[in-house]
């Protein structure tokens, strides 16, 4: 017995497997995406932590040397 709705069933299936396709391809430029601002974060985060270790140092030289004026 041949289903009558065969064809409408392939049609259906050939367009979710291209909807899908096309999601796939969505999903792995967004991972690309989201790789290189992880990237950039992390070289934000590196200059974050160097500026704030050399204010730090900065405060400690001053307070040690009696030159560290109050703030204005």
């Amino acid at each position: 017995m041949n289903n009558p709705y065969e064809e409408e069933q392939q049609v259906v299936i050939s367009r979710i497997l291209g909807t899908v396709e096309k999601l796939n391809e969505s999903m792995l430029e967004l991972n690309r995406s989201i790789e290189q601002v992880n990237a950039y974060n992390a070289s934000t985060a590196e200059i974050v932590e160097l500026w704030t270790s050399y204010m730090r140092n900065v405060q400690w030289n001053l307070q040690s040397q009696k030159t560290l004026h109050p703030p204005v």
